[in-house]
């Protein structure tokens, strides 16, 4: 299942122009088409570790550029449900990012450890909710009776 911007922005919890600055600086961000839906789960799940990161730690998104590619292609190599018991030890030094079952002994001088657990268990809950408000009735609710006669005879 795929994303709109809007549902992505929404989850993560930016702002439009928080959003705009993030594509720039963030090449998997900047891949969306418009307003249709082109954003992963794994997409949504990266761009929230993101967020943490710069909500928790306090980095600059700008700073965190060349880190981004990988915590998107290690967040889409498996499902929500494979990473929701998995931490990712994210390498800044290295740049790099691993999913671990544990986060018991990570190597390198600077490293954050990642749970993953709230943080799936958070987005699953609100991309259902999102899903939910944003699908329209596909047809319209139709009374149900005797069909209609027509009158007169051509």
């Amino acid at each position: 299942m795929y994303y709109t911007p809007g549902q992505l922005r929404g989850t993560v919890g930016l702002s439009k122009e928080a959003f705009r600055h993030w594509k720039r600086v963030v090449p998997a961000l900047a891949n969306g088409r418009g307003h249709a839906p082109s954003f992963s789960s794994g997409d949504v799940l990266a761009s929230a570790v993101l967020r943490q990161l710069t909500d928790i730690i306090g980095v600059r998104i700008g700073h965190l550029s060349e880190i981004a590619p990988a915590i998107f292609q290690v967040c889409n190599a498996s499902s929500l449900d494979a990473l929701q018991n998995k931490s990712l030890v994210i390498n800044l030094q290295e740049r790099s990012c691993v999913s671990v079952d544990d986060h018991s002994a990570p190597v390198g001088e600077l490293v954050v450890v990642c749970a993953l657990a709230q943080l799936v268990k958070a987005l699953r809950f609100d991309l259902l909710n999102s899903n939910a408000q944003c699908r329209p009735n596909a047809l319209p609710p139709v009374a149900v009776g005797e069909p209609v006669r027509k009158r007169g005879v051509r």
